[in-house]
């Protein structure tokens, strides 16, 4: 994990309230993945929505593994499930790399995880 990304989250902006807060989810998710002009989001802004973006991921995973563990192994709803957990753990586990334009495309890949994983709860 990368440092920058060891701070305390706001929790009105990481979801924290059980059940899952998906508006709020979606919300952010809607602001990493919300098209440009020509110039990238500031630093700043980036740290800020990944912050949330992995806090959102880390509050949702452990819900939908409980839920894919529910599943019959070999399912159709059992893979969409598990490859969704895995995708997202792996992009968890990757950081922002060195540059704005690598920390700006992954903020986008985590808010895409976050709101394929939004979208599965919906479906439950």
């Amino acid at each position: 994990m990368n440092a920058a990304y060891d701070t305390p989250l706001d929790p009105m902006t990481a979801g924290e309230s059980r059940p899952l807060d998906l508006v709020t989810i979606r919300a952010t998710a809607h602001r990493a993945l919300a098209e440009r002009a020509s110039a990238l989001p500031r630093v700043q802004e980036i740290r800020e929505i990944t912050l949330a973006l992995r806090g959102h991921l880390e509050l949702m995973l452990p819900e939908a593994q409980e839920h894919a563990d529910q599943l019959p192994p070999g399912t159709t709803q059992w893979y969409c499930w598990e490859g969704l957990i895995t995708n997202a753990r792996t992009e968890l586990d990757e950081g922002p790399g060195g540059g704005l334009y690598s920390a700006f495309t992954h903020m986008q890949t985590l808010a895409t995880s976050v709101r394929l994983l939004a979208d599965r709860f919906d479906e439950r």
